[in-house]
């Protein structure tokens, strides 16, 4: 039982449709993080995010989060994760595991011969 926080679990799994080229536009001029820069209006193409989503398209898929016991890795409420299960999992890597017969988004432990999810 997780102590004032629910678990962080999977709403709704999606699959990318990838029949759709939807091309957004990539700006040549990077991004200040701290002090704003002068805008630069300069396109540099068009990016097509199904290509870049995943190496394995097929092994690809999405869920949206509920539950706040992952806000801190950055996963919050309403999220939408992009999940490659050609991936193999790895110690203190971000999973996607099935517990009690539902989805659930954990950090992956591995302990000696044990898996943990936190």
């Amino acid at each position: 039982m997780l102590s004032g926080r629910t678990a962080a679990t999977i709403a709704a799994v999606f699959h990318p449709d990838r029949t759709i080229r939807y091309a957004l536009p990539l700006l040549t001029c990077p991004v200040a993080a701290g002090f704003p820069s002068e805008g630069e209006n300069y396109v540099e193409g068009r990016l097509d995010l199904n290509r870049h989503l995943s190496d394995h398209p097929a092994d690809t898929f999405f869920v949206r989060v509920i539950g706040d016991s992952m806000l801190g890795a950055g996963i919050n409420p309403g999220d939408l994760l992009v999940v490659d299960r050609a991936l193999e999992p790895r110690d203190g890597k971000i999973v996607i595991a099935i517990v009690d017969s539902e989805l659930t988004v954990k950090r992956l432990r591995l302990d000696r011969d044990r898996l943990h999810l936190v």
